[in-house]
């Protein structure tokens, strides 16, 4: 006996929601990962940009040292020139 119309429509449309509680259960698998993937990048750009700040520092404090060096340099030549 051939199926009625009615049921083949209901079962099309359970067949759907099935497919789309599926395609929403990996959506919100997606959206979790991409969570994940965020909190990461943003992790890492604080690390970057620390290191970055750390490094720059460093490279100021170094030519501070360097011309503090130059300058007694200079000074110790000129009072050996006198002396």
């Amino acid at each position: 006996m051939a199926k009625e119309p009615d049921s083949l429509i209901l079962e099309l449309l359970r067949d759907m929601r099935s497919d789309m509680r599926v395609l929403r259960e990996r959506s919100e698998e997606h959206s979790g990962e991409l969570k994940k993937i965020r909190k990461e990048m943003h992790n890492w750009q604080e690390t970057t940009s620390t290191g970055v700040g750390f490094a720059m520092h460093a490279n100021v404090r170094l030519e501070s040292v360097e011309e503090r060096f130059d300058d007694l340099t200079k000074r110790i030549e000129r009072l050996e020139k006198h002396s």
